[in-house]
């Protein structure tokens, strides 16, 4: 098929399914880790822009800048990998039409985005889209190679070639380890194609120097941004946080008997596995490494033998992802048009086996991350496809066309609420039931412009799904007295530096401040007394559905014993 009727076929199919998740789908991002670097993104921590985002490459914040200096309100971050999603399916899509023909090839580009563009388009987050990115990178740097016929490399598939690598770039900057992760599959994909690797041995040695050259460069950039004494207080805090906060793989109650022997406060452990942690004397960096020794001596021991067994359990759940389906029937049409490339099948689900037993042995493996395995395997089989002997009747592709269209337009408008979770893939939607009027919430807030508002966890992330929709940018000093106890936040240097403008350099201590109010932790008066202060009383100011507001104060020990009566 021509490029230009092939690349208006995709834009097309993909425009068709961008609309229909947009109309009827739940437009909030897939994780909320999202929000949070877009808002760090547009400043609503501090009181200018900041691309540090942690998870995603500094150089994503710095590209979107101009944007959001040009149109402030808009999300850029957003709507930057919406882009991703709709060029990387575009790319995908412009494959398939290309390599299997115009009947085939949209038969099959329809059926790929319908089978995906819910979970990328209306569960939008940056692990998925450095899955789509790298992918689609990869499988136009590969078709690029196999598109190359004649003795010469035309012009067409150099661009190819080079909107790969540019793909690939993206992915790497998305998100780091999810491009790495796809490499083997890139290795494997390239080996079977290694006659045209080595015909044109030039542009393929160009285009992976520039790849893997760029991707570093980038990775090393981002880096080097956290290596200062501005951030190193936040640097530090990241793997003590994750360590206690997100990992369950141990015997959290021999690790609470082990710190009482010690002499130190179980409780105290109980609250970091909370996300409670932002308190710089008692949870100092050292403090909560020592912690983590004792948790290393009860991490859950994983047998050798046992790994078989939870990995055809993982198999069996990945039996009902449509990303599963995908990869067989793209390998089986190997078999069906070019038998001799069958052993790619088995090659590349050697590496996805490879690749899930590391993650299930880190107790690791999630579902947006195992579907990266399969997209990757799935559309690297594309290149190693041969001719189509067999050319579908036209009106057969129309009804199917029709039908496949219609059935998702019904789909959509009945259930688009309905997404795969990012970590399970179970089927679910990405709204909180919460009776609380989170206008009430923050119009209070907002009364108070002299008060510091210290949230749990929880509800500072309540909050993200009742603020600005994705697509408008957190304005700049929004959330800049509403601080987190916990989550990846604490120590971000504009936070520290809007906490000491408010007299406060120790969060959690300093909650007796007359300045601070807390949100949803009325239980820290036992912590305060056993680490700062002989007696410590709380009361109820306001509460707002399951929003409740208190405030900390000392008590003398006069009245003290008074209350005490």
């Amino acid at each position: 098929m021509p490029f230009k009727r092939a690349f208006l076929y995709s834009v097309a199919i993909n425009l068709f399914f961008l609309v229909l998740c947009l109309v009827f789908g739940d437009i909030k991002f897939g994780a909320v880790d999202d929000y949070f670097m877009a808002a760090v993104l547009t400043g609503a921590h501090g009181t200018d822009y900041n691309p540090h985002l942690l998870f995603v490459n500094a150089v994503y914040g710095y590209a979107l800048l101009p944007l959001y200096h040009l149109f402030p309100k808009v999300g850029w971050y957003y709507i930057g990998e919406m882009f991703a999603v709709f060029a990387s399916f575009t790319a995908v899509g412009y494959v398939l039409l290309r390599r299997c023909g115009e009947r085939w090839g949209l038969l099959l580009a329809m059926l790929f985005t319908a089978m995906f563009a819910s979970d990328f388009y209306l569960v939008i987050q940056f692990t998925q889209c450095a899955s789509i990115l790298s992918a689609a990178g990869m499988l136009l740097f590969a078709h690029g190679l196999v598109d190359c016929r004649a003795p010469k490399v035309a012009r067409h598939d150099i661009v190819v070639v080079v909107l790969g690598v540019l793909l690939l770039l993206w992915g790497s900057v998305m998100r780091w380890q999810v491009f790495l992760m796809g490499t083997p599959f890139f290795c494997v994909g390239l080996l079977f194609n290694l006659k045209l690797c080595w015909k044109f041995k030039w542009v393929t040695v160009t285009g992976l120097t520039v790849m893997f050259a760029g991707a570093y460069a980038m990775h090393h950039f981002d880096a080097s941004l956290y290596r200062n004494a501005e951030y190193a207080p936040y640097v530090d805090i990241q793997g003590p946080r994750a360590a206690l906060g997100e990992a369950s793989n141990y015997n959290q109650n021999a690790v609470y008997e082990d710190l009482e022997e010690m002499g130190k406060s179980g409780v105290d452990y109980h609250m970091l596995t909370e996300w409670m942690f932002y308190d710089t004397e008692t949870f100092a960096v050292d403090s909560m490494r020592a912690i983590i020794d004792v948790v290393g001596n009860y991490r859950d021991k994983i047998e050798r033998g046992g790994i078989p067994q939870r990995l055809l359990s993982a198999l069996g759940h990945s039996l009902h992802s449509p990303l599963f389906w995908t990869w067989f029937i793209f390998c089986l049409l190997i078999c069906a048009t070019n038998r001799q490339k069958f052993l790619y099948l088995w090659a590349n689900f050697a590496v996805i086996l490879y690749l899930m037993s590391m993650l299930l042995a880190m107790n690791r493996l999630v579902y947006r991350v195992e579907s990266g395995f399969w997209l990757y395997a799935a559309v690297l089989a594309v290149p190693l496809w041969g001719r189509f002997r067999y050319e579908l009747p036209r009106k057969l592709v129309v009804v199917a066309l029709s039908v496949i269209a219609l059935a998702n337009v019904y789909t959509y408008a009945t259930s688009g609420e309905l997404v795969r979770g990012p970590s399970s893939g179970e089927l679910r939607t990405l709204a909180i039931e919460d009776s609380t009027d989170y206008d009430q919430v923050f119009a209070y807030i907002d009364s108070q412009p002299d008060k510091m508002f210290l949230l749990s966890m929880n509800a500072y992330m309540r909050f993200s799904h009742h603020k600005n929709p994705p697509y408008l940018a957190e304005p700049i000093g929004s959330y800049r007295r509403t601080v987190s106890f916990g989550y990846w936040t604490p120590y971000l240097p504009e936070i520290t530096q809007a906490l000491a403008e408010f007299g406060i350099t120790n969060p959690i201590k300093d909650v007796v401040h007359d300045n601070v109010i807390v949100i949803n932790e009325g239980n820290l008066a036992k912590f305060l007394q056993r680490h700062y202060y002989d007696s410590v009383a709380v009361d109820t100011l306001r509460v707002i559905g399951e929003m409740e507001f208190f405030k900390y104060r000392l008590v003398e020990a006069d009245s003290a014993a008074k209350e005490t009566e």
